[in-house]
């Protein structure tokens, strides 16, 4: 999914640069329907807290915190890659597309795409989160770096797990 989907949004913000007057509606919306249908999938998660010390993970509460928060990243590693690829494939082309829009006096659609940024930038920082919060802990915020911490503790829980569960997955 994701070397197509990121292929895809550079083809479609080609398409809209080439032709300003049309290309770029259609460019936000398959941009928007994405973003909508992964916002959706990330709702569906969830935000509850995850009980410290149950079975069969045995987080601790730092651990238990870190995977609430980011439930989506946690619970499906492989969708949150693809979906990380594909929103920055959106938000190099919308950085190239918005300007150049302008340029081509397309403001009402340079302008939405601009906007739509700040909505990609959400997404991003809560499917791929490992990059927000290290660079909130390289500027000092302490609670940041305490997430860092607890982040490969909570991952080698879950492998663990994981292999105990499904012991012939890993072999393949």
């Amino acid at each position: 999914m994701a070397p197509f989907g990121a292929v895809a949004a550079f083809l479609l913000a080609g398409f809209a640069a080439l032709e300003p007057r049309s290309m770029p509606w259609i460019y936000v919306t398959v941009a928007l329907a994405f973003e909508l249908w992964l916002f959706l999938r990330i709702a569906a998660c969830g935000r509850a807290p995850v009980p410290p010390g149950e079975a069969p993970y045995l987080f601790t509460p730092e651990e238990a915190d870190l995977v609430g928060r980011y439930r989506f990243y946690f619970t499906y590693t492989g969708l949150a890659a693809a979906a990380a690829s594909i929103l920055s494939a959106l938000g190099l082309a919308s950085l190239v597309l918005s300007p150049w829009l302008l340029v081509r006096e397309a403001y009402i659609a340079a302008s939405v795409i601009g906007m739509n940024l700040f909505f990609i930038a959400r997404l991003t920082r809560t499917v791929a989160p490992l990059i927000s919060l290290r660079q909130r802990a390289a500027r000092g915020n302490r609670e940041a770096l305490a997430l860092l911490e607890v982040h490969e503790p909570a991952w080698k829980k879950i492998h663990a797990v994981n292999r105990v569960e499904a012991p012939g997955k890993d072999q393949g």
